[in-house]
Protein backbone atom coordinates (compact mmCIF):
# COMPACT_ATOMS: atom_id res chain seq x y z
CA UNK A 1 0.00 0.00 0.00
CA UNK A 2 1.39 3.41 -0.97
CA UNK A 3 1.61 6.31 1.47
CA UNK A 4 -1.18 8.12 -0.37
CA UNK A 5 -3.43 5.05 -0.15
CA UNK A 6 -2.67 4.70 3.54
CA UNK A 7 -3.54 8.36 4.17
CA UNK A 8 -6.79 7.94 2.24
CA UNK A 9 -7.69 4.81 4.23
CA UNK A 10 -6.90 6.51 7.55
CA UNK A 11 -9.04 9.53 6.66
CA UNK A 12 -11.96 7.25 5.71
CA UNK A 13 -11.72 5.55 9.11
CA UNK A 14 -11.49 8.95 10.79
CA UNK A 15 -14.83 9.92 9.23
CA UNK A 16 -16.42 6.77 10.67
CA UNK A 17 -15.08 7.59 14.11
CA UNK A 18 -13.00 4.40 14.11
CA UNK A 19 -10.02 6.01 15.83
CA UNK A 20 -8.36 2.71 16.77
CA UNK A 21 -8.50 1.74 13.09
CA UNK A 22 -6.90 5.06 12.13
CA UNK A 23 -4.03 4.40 14.49
CA UNK A 24 -3.49 0.88 13.14
CA UNK A 25 -3.12 2.34 9.65
CA UNK A 26 -1.25 5.53 10.49
CA UNK A 27 1.28 4.12 12.98
CA UNK A 28 3.10 2.65 10.00
CA UNK A 29 4.48 6.18 9.75
CA UNK A 30 7.13 5.14 12.27
CA UNK A 31 8.22 1.97 10.49
CA UNK A 32 10.95 3.85 8.67
CA UNK A 33 11.97 6.97 10.65
CA UNK A 34 14.17 8.10 7.79
CA UNK A 35 11.18 8.35 5.43
CA UNK A 36 8.52 9.37 7.91
CA UNK A 37 5.44 10.91 6.31
CA UNK A 38 4.23 13.99 8.26
CA UNK A 39 0.57 13.48 7.33
CA UNK A 40 0.54 9.90 8.64
CA UNK A 41 2.44 10.92 11.76
CA UNK A 42 -0.14 13.66 12.40
CA UNK A 43 -2.99 11.16 11.94
CA UNK A 44 -1.36 8.65 14.29
CA UNK A 45 -1.10 11.21 17.09
CA UNK A 46 -4.59 12.57 16.42
CA UNK A 47 -6.17 9.11 16.50
CA UNK A 48 -4.56 8.29 19.85
CA UNK A 49 -5.74 11.62 21.26
CA UNK A 50 -9.30 11.03 20.09
CA UNK A 51 -9.45 7.60 21.74
CA UNK A 52 -8.53 9.24 25.04
CA UNK A 53 -5.07 7.63 25.16
CA UNK A 54 -3.44 10.93 26.12
CA UNK A 55 -0.23 9.52 27.59
CA UNK A 56 0.43 7.42 24.49
CA UNK A 57 -0.47 10.32 22.20
CA UNK A 58 2.00 12.63 23.95
CA UNK A 59 4.76 9.99 23.81
CA UNK A 60 4.09 9.36 20.12
CA UNK A 61 4.07 13.09 19.39
CA UNK A 62 7.51 13.56 20.95
CA UNK A 63 8.85 10.80 18.69
CA UNK A 64 7.64 12.52 15.52
CA UNK A 65 7.66 16.20 16.55
CA UNK A 66 10.92 17.02 14.77
CA UNK A 67 9.45 15.76 11.49
CA UNK A 68 6.35 17.97 11.70
CA UNK A 69 6.54 21.56 10.39
CA UNK A 70 5.28 24.30 12.73
CA UNK A 71 2.09 24.71 10.73
CA UNK A 72 -1.32 25.76 12.00
CA UNK A 73 -2.53 22.15 11.97
CA UNK A 74 0.48 20.73 13.78
CA UNK A 75 0.54 23.50 16.38
CA UNK A 76 -3.16 22.92 16.97
CA UNK A 77 -2.44 19.22 17.46
CA UNK A 78 0.24 20.01 20.04
CA UNK A 79 -2.15 22.41 21.78
CA UNK A 80 -4.82 19.72 21.80
CA UNK A 81 -2.45 17.35 23.65
CA UNK A 82 -1.83 20.00 26.32
CA UNK A 83 -5.60 20.56 26.52
CA UNK A 84 -6.21 16.83 27.06
CA UNK A 85 -3.61 16.80 29.84
CA UNK A 86 -5.24 19.90 31.33
CA UNK A 87 -8.62 18.17 31.40
CA UNK A 88 -7.27 15.10 33.20
CA UNK A 89 -4.90 16.87 35.63
CA UNK A 90 -5.79 16.73 39.32
CA UNK A 91 -3.38 19.20 40.89
CA UNK A 92 -4.84 22.74 40.56
CA UNK A 93 -1.48 24.39 39.89
CA UNK A 94 -0.48 21.86 37.25
CA UNK A 95 -3.95 22.04 35.71
CA UNK A 96 -3.81 25.82 35.32
CA UNK A 97 -0.30 25.70 33.83
CA UNK A 98 -1.34 23.09 31.27
CA UNK A 99 -4.47 25.06 30.36
CA UNK A 100 -2.51 28.25 29.80
CA UNK A 101 0.13 26.40 27.78
CA UNK A 102 -2.56 24.89 25.54
CA UNK A 103 -4.18 28.28 25.00
CA UNK A 104 -0.84 29.94 24.20
CA UNK A 105 -0.05 27.35 21.52
CA UNK A 106 -3.53 27.72 20.01
CA UNK A 107 -2.96 31.48 19.88
CA UNK A 108 0.41 30.91 18.20
CA UNK A 109 -1.36 28.79 15.58
CA UNK A 110 -4.04 31.50 15.21
CA UNK A 111 -1.42 34.14 14.41
CA UNK A 112 -0.19 32.17 11.39
CA UNK A 113 -3.31 32.54 9.22
CA UNK A 114 -5.85 34.13 11.59
CA UNK A 115 -8.06 31.10 11.01
CA UNK A 116 -11.06 30.52 13.25
CA UNK A 117 -10.20 26.94 14.30
CA UNK A 118 -7.29 27.64 16.69
CA UNK A 119 -9.01 30.84 17.82
CA UNK A 120 -12.21 29.12 18.95
CA UNK A 121 -10.16 26.53 20.84
CA UNK A 122 -8.22 29.32 22.55
CA UNK A 123 -11.55 30.95 23.44
CA UNK A 124 -12.92 27.76 25.00
CA UNK A 125 -9.73 27.19 26.97
CA UNK A 126 -9.95 30.77 28.23
CA UNK A 127 -13.39 29.95 29.63
CA UNK A 128 -12.16 26.73 31.24
CA UNK A 129 -9.22 28.44 32.98
CA UNK A 130 -11.43 31.27 34.21
CA UNK A 131 -10.35 34.06 31.85
CA UNK A 132 -13.85 35.18 30.86
CA UNK A 133 -12.74 38.47 29.31
CA UNK A 134 -10.32 36.76 26.92
CA UNK A 135 -12.96 34.12 26.17
CA UNK A 136 -15.55 36.70 25.10
CA UNK A 137 -13.04 38.75 23.11
CA UNK A 138 -11.86 35.72 21.15
CA UNK A 139 -15.39 34.36 20.71
CA UNK A 140 -16.53 37.66 19.19
CA UNK A 141 -13.51 37.67 16.86
CA UNK A 142 -14.36 34.13 15.78
CA UNK A 143 -18.04 34.95 15.23
CA UNK A 144 -17.14 37.93 13.04
CA UNK A 145 -14.62 35.81 11.12
CA UNK A 146 -17.27 33.12 10.49
CA UNK A 147 -19.82 35.74 9.40
CA UNK A 148 -17.33 37.07 6.83
CA UNK A 149 -16.50 33.61 5.52
CA UNK A 150 -18.42 31.43 3.10
CA UNK A 151 -17.74 28.16 1.35
CA UNK A 152 -19.32 25.82 -1.17
CA UNK A 153 -17.29 22.97 0.31
CA UNK A 154 -19.47 20.88 2.64
CA UNK A 155 -16.60 20.08 5.00
CA UNK A 156 -15.55 23.70 5.37
CA UNK A 157 -19.19 24.77 5.72
CA UNK A 158 -19.58 22.26 8.57
CA UNK A 159 -16.64 23.76 10.43
CA UNK A 160 -17.92 27.30 9.88
CA UNK A 161 -21.32 26.48 11.33
CA UNK A 162 -20.16 24.47 14.35
CA UNK A 163 -17.54 27.10 15.14
CA UNK A 164 -20.20 29.80 15.01
CA UNK A 165 -22.37 27.66 17.32
CA UNK A 166 -19.46 27.24 19.75
CA UNK A 167 -18.91 31.01 19.79
CA UNK A 168 -22.62 31.53 20.56
CA UNK A 169 -22.35 29.02 23.41
CA UNK A 170 -19.32 30.81 24.85
CA UNK A 171 -21.09 34.17 24.62
CA UNK A 172 -24.24 32.89 26.30
CA UNK A 173 -26.41 33.17 23.19
CA UNK A 174 -27.92 29.75 23.83
CA UNK A 175 -31.02 30.32 21.68
CA UNK A 176 -28.83 30.48 18.56
CA UNK A 177 -26.82 27.33 19.32
CA UNK A 178 -29.34 24.64 18.37
CA UNK A 179 -30.26 26.04 14.92
CA UNK A 180 -26.58 26.55 14.03
CA UNK A 181 -25.73 22.97 15.02
CA UNK A 182 -28.69 21.57 13.09
CA UNK A 183 -27.49 23.40 9.96
CA UNK A 184 -23.96 22.11 10.53
CA UNK A 185 -25.13 18.51 10.78
CA UNK A 186 -26.92 18.79 7.45
CA UNK A 187 -23.56 19.68 5.86
CA UNK A 188 -21.80 16.55 7.11
CA UNK A 189 -24.28 14.02 8.54
CA UNK A 190 -22.15 10.91 7.99
CA UNK A 191 -18.76 12.12 9.24
CA UNK A 192 -19.05 10.56 12.68
CA UNK A 193 -15.50 11.54 13.61
CA UNK A 194 -16.28 15.26 13.23
CA UNK A 195 -19.58 14.91 15.08
CA UNK A 196 -17.77 13.15 17.92
CA UNK A 197 -15.09 15.82 18.27
CA UNK A 198 -17.65 18.63 18.17
CA UNK A 199 -19.91 16.93 20.70
CA UNK A 200 -17.10 16.39 23.21
CA UNK A 201 -15.86 19.98 22.86
CA UNK A 202 -19.29 21.54 23.32
CA UNK A 203 -20.06 19.18 26.21
CA UNK A 204 -17.12 20.70 28.09
CA UNK A 205 -18.65 24.16 27.74
CA UNK A 206 -22.10 22.95 28.84
CA UNK A 207 -20.57 21.26 31.88
CA UNK A 208 -18.54 24.35 32.80
CA UNK A 209 -21.52 26.67 32.40
CA UNK A 210 -23.81 24.16 34.15
CA UNK A 211 -26.39 24.18 31.36
CA UNK A 212 -28.40 21.23 30.02
CA UNK A 213 -26.68 19.00 27.49
CA UNK A 214 -29.89 19.15 25.43
CA UNK A 215 -28.70 22.54 24.18
CA UNK A 216 -26.31 20.70 21.85
CA UNK A 217 -28.42 17.60 21.13
CA UNK A 218 -28.53 18.44 17.41
CA UNK A 219 -24.87 17.47 17.02
CA UNK A 220 -24.82 14.29 19.15
CA UNK A 221 -23.02 11.42 17.32
CA UNK A 222 -25.26 8.56 16.16
CA UNK A 223 -26.30 5.82 18.54
CA UNK A 224 -24.50 2.47 18.42
CA UNK A 225 -26.23 -0.87 18.95
CA UNK A 226 -25.33 -4.47 19.53
CA UNK A 227 -28.12 -6.59 18.10
CA UNK A 228 -29.29 -10.15 18.63
CA UNK A 229 -32.49 -12.17 18.88
CA UNK A 230 -34.39 -15.27 17.92
CA UNK A 231 -33.72 -17.11 14.68
CA UNK A 232 -36.40 -18.37 12.31
CA UNK A 233 -38.56 -20.86 14.21
CA UNK A 234 -37.08 -24.33 14.26
CA UNK A 235 -33.45 -23.19 14.08
CA UNK A 236 -32.87 -22.50 17.76
CA UNK A 237 -33.43 -24.37 21.00
CA UNK A 238 -36.43 -22.22 21.96
CA UNK A 239 -39.40 -20.86 19.97
CA UNK A 240 -38.24 -18.59 17.15
CA UNK A 241 -39.69 -16.13 14.65
CA UNK A 242 -42.66 -17.15 12.56
CA UNK A 243 -42.05 -15.97 8.95
CA UNK A 244 -45.59 -14.56 8.98
CA UNK A 245 -44.50 -12.05 11.67
CA UNK A 246 -41.48 -10.74 9.77
CA UNK A 247 -43.01 -7.54 8.36
CA UNK A 248 -44.55 -6.62 11.72
CA UNK A 249 -41.17 -7.07 13.42
CA UNK A 250 -39.39 -5.09 10.69
CA UNK A 251 -41.70 -2.13 11.29
CA UNK A 252 -40.76 -2.16 14.96
CA UNK A 253 -37.06 -2.39 14.08
CA UNK A 254 -37.39 0.65 11.80
CA UNK A 255 -39.22 2.55 14.53
CA UNK A 256 -36.42 1.85 17.02
CA UNK A 257 -33.71 2.86 14.54
CA UNK A 258 -35.47 6.17 13.92
CA UNK A 259 -36.44 6.91 17.53
CA UNK A 260 -32.97 6.28 18.93
CA UNK A 261 -31.06 7.70 15.91
CA UNK A 262 -29.22 4.41 15.40
CA UNK A 263 -26.72 4.41 12.55
CA UNK A 264 -23.98 2.00 13.67
CA UNK A 265 -24.64 -1.66 14.44
CA UNK A 266 -22.66 -4.71 15.55
CA UNK A 267 -24.01 -8.25 15.33
CA UNK A 268 -24.00 -11.66 13.66
CA UNK A 269 -26.10 -12.59 10.62
CA UNK A 270 -28.17 -15.64 11.48
CA UNK A 271 -31.52 -16.04 9.72
CA UNK A 272 -34.20 -14.22 11.67
CA UNK A 273 -33.58 -11.26 13.98
CA UNK A 274 -29.94 -10.73 13.00
CA UNK A 275 -30.51 -10.41 9.27
CA UNK A 276 -33.70 -8.40 9.74
CA UNK A 277 -31.86 -5.75 11.78
CA UNK A 278 -28.88 -5.82 9.39
CA UNK A 279 -31.19 -5.27 6.40
CA UNK A 280 -32.87 -2.26 8.00
CA UNK A 281 -29.57 -0.68 9.09
CA UNK A 282 -28.22 -0.93 5.54
CA UNK A 283 -31.45 0.39 4.00
CA UNK A 284 -31.13 3.52 6.16
CA UNK A 285 -27.55 4.09 5.04
CA UNK A 286 -26.12 2.97 8.36
CA UNK A 287 -22.89 1.15 9.15
CA UNK A 288 -23.03 -2.62 9.66
CA UNK A 289 -20.23 -4.44 11.49
CA UNK A 290 -20.43 -8.24 11.44
CA UNK A 291 -19.00 -10.63 14.04
CA UNK A 292 -19.23 -14.35 13.28
CA UNK A 293 -18.38 -17.17 15.72
CA UNK A 294 -16.59 -19.20 13.04
CA UNK A 295 -15.92 -19.22 9.28
CA UNK A 296 -18.31 -17.52 6.87
CA UNK A 297 -19.05 -20.69 4.91
CA UNK A 298 -19.71 -22.77 8.02
CA UNK A 299 -21.86 -20.08 9.63
CA UNK A 300 -23.94 -19.73 6.47
CA UNK A 301 -24.38 -23.52 6.27
CA UNK A 302 -25.45 -23.95 9.90
CA UNK A 303 -27.21 -20.67 10.76
CA UNK A 304 -28.69 -19.42 7.48
CA UNK A 305 -29.13 -22.11 4.81
CA UNK A 306 -31.76 -24.22 6.63
CA UNK A 307 -34.17 -21.26 6.31
CA UNK A 308 -33.91 -21.31 2.51
CA UNK A 309 -32.31 -19.55 -0.50
CA UNK A 310 -33.94 -16.16 0.22
CA UNK A 311 -32.15 -15.95 3.56
CA UNK A 312 -28.89 -17.06 1.95
CA UNK A 313 -29.18 -14.16 -0.51
CA UNK A 314 -29.78 -11.73 2.35
CA UNK A 315 -26.75 -13.09 4.17
CA UNK A 316 -24.47 -12.70 1.14
CA UNK A 317 -25.76 -9.19 0.46
CA UNK A 318 -25.22 -8.08 4.06
CA UNK A 319 -21.71 -9.56 4.15
CA UNK A 320 -20.82 -7.74 0.95
CA UNK A 321 -22.06 -4.40 2.32
CA UNK A 322 -20.61 -4.74 5.84
CA UNK A 323 -18.11 -2.09 6.92
CA UNK A 324 -16.12 -4.72 8.83
CA UNK A 325 -16.20 -8.48 9.44
CA UNK A 326 -14.65 -10.24 12.44
CA UNK A 327 -14.41 -13.98 13.18
CA UNK A 328 -13.92 -15.48 16.64
CA UNK A 329 -12.15 -18.39 14.92
CA UNK A 330 -11.53 -18.93 11.22
CA UNK A 331 -12.28 -22.64 11.15
CA UNK A 332 -15.41 -24.79 11.42
CA UNK A 333 -18.07 -25.13 14.11
CA UNK A 334 -17.24 -27.92 16.58
CA UNK A 335 -20.69 -28.25 18.13
CA UNK A 336 -19.92 -26.34 21.32
CA UNK A 337 -21.84 -23.20 22.32
CA UNK A 338 -18.72 -21.45 23.67
CA UNK A 339 -18.07 -19.88 20.27
CA UNK A 340 -21.52 -18.30 20.29
CA UNK A 341 -20.91 -16.98 23.80
CA UNK A 342 -17.55 -15.49 22.75
CA UNK A 343 -19.22 -13.98 19.70
CA UNK A 344 -21.95 -12.41 21.83
CA UNK A 345 -19.39 -10.88 24.20
CA UNK A 346 -17.35 -9.49 21.33
CA UNK A 347 -20.43 -7.96 19.71
CA UNK A 348 -21.34 -6.15 22.92
CA UNK A 349 -17.76 -5.12 23.64
CA UNK A 350 -17.13 -3.65 20.20
CA UNK A 351 -20.43 -1.77 20.23
CA UNK A 352 -19.79 -0.30 23.66
CA UNK A 353 -16.19 0.62 22.78
CA UNK A 354 -17.32 2.38 19.60
CA UNK A 355 -19.94 4.37 21.49
CA UNK A 356 -17.33 5.47 24.01
CA UNK A 357 -14.84 6.67 21.40
CA UNK A 358 -17.64 8.59 19.66
CA UNK A 359 -19.10 9.98 22.87
CA UNK A 360 -22.51 8.60 21.91
CA UNK A 361 -25.06 6.20 23.39
CA UNK A 362 -25.02 2.40 23.19
CA UNK A 363 -28.01 0.06 23.36
CA UNK A 364 -28.62 -3.66 22.95
CA UNK A 365 -31.46 -4.21 20.45
CA UNK A 366 -33.04 -7.62 20.89
CA UNK A 367 -35.94 -9.50 19.30
CA UNK A 368 -36.85 -11.77 22.21
CA UNK A 369 -39.42 -14.49 22.80
CA UNK A 370 -39.49 -13.82 26.54
CA UNK A 371 -37.93 -17.14 27.50
CA UNK A 372 -34.64 -17.75 29.37
CA UNK A 373 -31.61 -18.86 27.39
CA UNK A 374 -30.81 -22.55 27.23
CA UNK A 375 -27.16 -21.73 26.43
CA UNK A 376 -24.72 -18.98 27.55
CA UNK A 377 -24.70 -17.57 24.02
CA UNK A 378 -28.48 -17.13 23.85
CA UNK A 379 -30.56 -13.95 23.62
CA UNK A 380 -31.64 -13.76 27.28
CA UNK A 381 -28.07 -14.44 28.46
CA UNK A 382 -26.80 -11.57 26.30
CA UNK A 383 -29.50 -9.26 27.67
CA UNK A 384 -28.53 -10.14 31.24
CA UNK A 385 -24.85 -9.50 30.53
CA UNK A 386 -25.64 -6.11 28.95
CA UNK A 387 -27.73 -5.08 31.97
CA UNK A 388 -24.90 -6.05 34.33
CA UNK A 389 -22.75 -3.54 32.44
CA UNK A 390 -25.26 -0.87 33.42
CA UNK A 391 -26.64 -0.54 29.89
CA UNK A 392 -30.19 -0.62 28.52
CA UNK A 393 -31.80 -3.32 26.38
CA UNK A 394 -34.26 -2.28 23.69
CA UNK A 395 -36.63 -5.25 23.48
CA UNK A 396 -38.96 -6.09 20.60
CA UNK A 397 -41.25 -8.96 21.70
CA UNK A 398 -41.38 -11.99 19.39
CA UNK A 399 -44.87 -13.60 19.28
CA UNK A 400 -45.40 -17.32 19.78
CA UNK A 401 -44.85 -19.02 16.39
CA UNK A 402 -47.78 -20.74 14.69
CA UNK A 403 -45.87 -22.56 11.93
CA UNK A 404 -43.98 -25.83 12.30
CA UNK A 405 -40.63 -24.23 11.59
CA UNK A 406 -37.54 -25.25 9.67
CA UNK A 407 -35.21 -28.12 10.52
CA UNK A 408 -31.70 -27.18 11.74
CA UNK A 409 -28.64 -29.11 10.63
CA UNK A 410 -27.62 -31.80 13.14
CA UNK A 411 -24.16 -31.75 14.69
CA UNK A 412 -22.55 -35.19 14.87
CA UNK A 413 -21.35 -36.58 18.21
CA UNK A 414 -17.92 -37.32 16.74
CA UNK A 415 -17.52 -33.68 15.79
CA UNK A 416 -18.16 -32.66 19.39
CA UNK A 417 -15.60 -35.06 20.80
CA UNK A 418 -12.77 -33.88 18.54
CA UNK A 419 -12.19 -30.52 20.20
CA UNK A 420 -13.40 -28.76 23.31
CA UNK A 421 -12.75 -25.06 23.75
CA UNK A 422 -12.52 -22.96 26.90
CA UNK A 423 -12.64 -19.17 26.98
CA UNK A 424 -9.33 -17.95 28.39
CA UNK A 425 -7.05 -14.95 27.95
CA UNK A 426 -3.45 -15.09 26.78
CA UNK A 427 -0.57 -12.71 27.31
CA UNK A 428 2.60 -12.56 25.29
CA UNK A 429 5.04 -9.85 26.38
CA UNK A 430 8.63 -9.25 25.47
CA UNK A 431 11.30 -6.92 26.78
CA UNK A 432 12.61 -4.09 24.66
CA UNK A 433 16.40 -3.94 24.62
CA UNK A 434 17.10 -7.49 25.82
CA UNK A 435 19.22 -8.41 22.80
CA UNK A 436 21.55 -5.46 23.42
CA UNK A 437 22.39 -6.48 27.01
CA UNK A 438 26.06 -7.10 27.69
CA UNK A 439 27.20 -10.32 29.30
CA UNK A 440 27.91 -8.69 32.67
CA UNK A 441 24.39 -7.18 32.70
CA UNK A 442 22.51 -10.44 32.13
CA UNK A 443 22.81 -11.80 35.71
CA UNK A 444 21.46 -8.53 37.18
CA UNK A 445 18.57 -8.48 34.74
CA UNK A 446 17.77 -12.21 35.17
CA UNK A 447 17.82 -11.95 38.95
CA UNK A 448 15.42 -9.01 38.87
CA UNK A 449 13.09 -10.67 36.36
CA UNK A 450 12.73 -14.05 38.07
CA UNK A 451 12.32 -12.41 41.47
CA UNK A 452 9.45 -10.30 40.13
CA UNK A 453 7.95 -13.29 38.30
CA UNK A 454 7.92 -15.23 41.56
CA UNK A 455 6.03 -12.38 43.25
CA UNK A 456 3.58 -12.25 40.34
CA UNK A 457 3.00 -16.00 40.54
CA UNK A 458 2.24 -15.80 44.27
CA UNK A 459 -0.17 -12.89 43.84
CA UNK A 460 -2.00 -14.38 40.86
CA UNK A 461 -1.32 -18.10 41.22
CA UNK A 462 -4.98 -19.05 41.01
CA UNK A 463 -5.47 -16.97 37.87
CA UNK A 464 -2.33 -18.00 35.94
CA UNK A 465 -3.12 -21.34 34.32
CA UNK A 466 0.13 -21.68 32.36
CA UNK A 467 3.40 -19.74 32.25
CA UNK A 468 6.52 -20.05 30.13
CA UNK A 469 9.56 -17.77 29.96
CA UNK A 470 13.17 -17.82 28.86
CA UNK A 471 13.80 -14.39 30.32
CA UNK A 472 13.43 -12.22 27.24
CA UNK A 473 9.68 -12.80 26.96
CA UNK A 474 6.78 -14.38 28.80
CA UNK A 475 3.79 -16.40 27.63
CA UNK A 476 0.83 -16.69 30.02
CA UNK A 477 -2.61 -18.27 29.87
CA UNK A 478 -5.02 -16.50 32.24
CA UNK A 479 -8.43 -17.46 33.56
CA UNK A 480 -10.09 -14.20 32.45
CA UNK A 481 -9.56 -11.00 30.50
CA UNK A 482 -9.78 -8.97 33.72
CA UNK A 483 -6.96 -10.87 35.41
CA UNK A 484 -4.93 -10.70 32.17
CA UNK A 485 -5.29 -6.91 32.14
CA UNK A 486 -4.17 -6.68 35.78
CA UNK A 487 -1.12 -8.87 35.18
CA UNK A 488 -0.26 -7.00 31.97
CA UNK A 489 -0.18 -3.70 33.85
CA UNK A 490 2.09 -5.20 36.49
CA UNK A 491 4.43 -6.55 33.81
CA UNK A 492 4.89 -3.07 32.38
CA UNK A 493 5.90 -1.81 35.84
CA UNK A 494 8.55 -4.45 36.56
CA UNK A 495 11.46 -2.40 35.24
CA UNK A 496 11.28 1.13 36.65
CA UNK A 497 13.70 3.96 35.84
CA UNK A 498 15.05 3.64 39.38
CA UNK A 499 15.76 -0.07 38.83
CA UNK A 500 17.54 0.66 35.57
CA UNK A 501 19.86 3.12 37.23
CA UNK A 502 20.54 0.97 40.31
CA UNK A 503 21.21 -2.18 38.27
CA UNK A 504 23.20 -0.31 35.61
CA UNK A 505 20.85 -1.51 32.88
CA UNK A 506 19.85 0.44 29.73
CA UNK A 507 17.35 3.18 30.60
CA UNK A 508 15.05 2.33 27.68
CA UNK A 509 14.55 -1.31 28.70
CA UNK A 510 10.88 -2.10 29.30
CA UNK A 511 8.29 -4.83 29.16
CA UNK A 512 5.61 -4.21 26.59
CA UNK A 513 2.22 -5.85 26.07
CA UNK A 514 -0.04 -5.38 23.06
CA UNK A 515 -3.76 -6.01 22.56
CA UNK A 516 -4.39 -7.48 19.13
CA UNK A 517 -5.15 -10.71 17.26
CA UNK A 518 -2.02 -12.87 17.60
CA UNK A 519 -0.66 -16.26 16.66
CA UNK A 520 -0.25 -19.01 19.21
CA UNK A 521 3.55 -19.38 19.44
CA UNK A 522 3.23 -23.17 19.49
CA UNK A 523 0.33 -23.94 17.14
CA UNK A 524 0.99 -20.98 14.78
CA UNK A 525 -2.78 -20.47 14.59
CA UNK A 526 -4.38 -17.03 14.67
CA UNK A 527 -6.00 -16.21 18.00
CA UNK A 528 -8.58 -13.45 18.56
Amino acid sequence: MTTEERIHQANDLLKKGDFVGVYDVACKALDDPGNLDPALAHLAVLSLARTGATTQAVAFYHKVKDHLPRSEDNLSLEARLYKDQFLSAGDPGEKMALGKKARDIYLEAYRINHHYYPAINAATLSLLIGDTAACHQLANEVRECCDRSSSTNKQEEYYLRVTRAEAYLLLGRDDAVGPALAEARQCNPHDYGKLSTTWKQLSLICEHRKIAIEEIEAIRPPTVIAFTGQTIHGMGKSPGIDPADEEMLRKQIRRHLETYQIKIAFGALACGADLMVADEILKQGGELNVILPFSREEFKRTSVSPAGPAWEERFDRAMDQAASVYHIVDDAYTGYDLLYQACSLQIMGLAYLRSQTLGSRAYHLTLWNGQPSVSPGGTAAAMEKWEKLGQENLVIPVPEPRSKGVAPLPVSTSQKIELKRHMKAMIFADVKGYSSLKENQLPRYTSKWFHQLNILAKEHGNEILFANTWGDAIYLVMDSVTSAAQVSLKLTQILSDEDMSRLNLPEDMAWGCGWRPMSDPFLRALIR
